[in-house]
């Protein structure tokens, strides 16, 4: 009888730690997002780092080697650019490359979505902007490389 209990208890546990961590799983993945594997994570990761140290550099050269052709983005002021007019804007100053938090990614064949937060020091034509704030990136794998499609920041701007 003393074996059945330790079982019976031993299952319940069991059964309490899943549920824990499927609610904490639940909590981390938004509902609807497939988990995508790790290897795709470290290469969206460094393709948002790589955006982020061409727009770093300032260097209009070096911006246009990491944008698709089609690129759009809609900055925090509300201004918008393609491929052609973003690497001649007037580029955000970034302190350096900031820290991805919060990365969730969904992939189907060359193409990637990510949404992340980051914490930046970044002005933008002399404008503070909100230093902790979500970004969305979308990435086209083109020969070996990951070229960012569009982006969008969730800043606030101080004025």
């Amino acid at each position: 009888m003393a074996d059945v209990i330790k079982r019976a208890c031993f299952v319940l546990f069991a059964v309490m730690v899943y549920g824990a961590a499927g609610a904490w799983l639940s909590s981390v993945v938004p509902a609807g997002a497939e988990a995508e594997p790790a290897d795709l994570q470290i290469e969206t990761r460094d393709a948002i780092d790589a955006f982020f140290a061409a727009v770093l550099s300032g260097e209009p050269d070096k911006v246009a080697a990491v944008l698709a052709p089609e690129f759009q983005i809609q900055r925090a002021d509300g201004s918008h650019y393609d491929a052609k007019a973003y690497p001649d804007s007037i580029l955000p100053i970034i302190a350096e490359v900031p820290v991805i938090q919060d990365l969730v990614v969904s992939a189907t064949g060359d193409s990637v979505v990510a949404t992340y937060v980051v914490n930046v020091n970044e002005t933008l034509d002399g404008s503070v902007v909100e230093a902790n704030a979500p970004r969305m990136t979308v990435f086209r794998k083109e020969g070996g490389t990951w070229l960012v499609v569009a982006h969008a920041n969730f800043a606030g701007i101080e004025r």
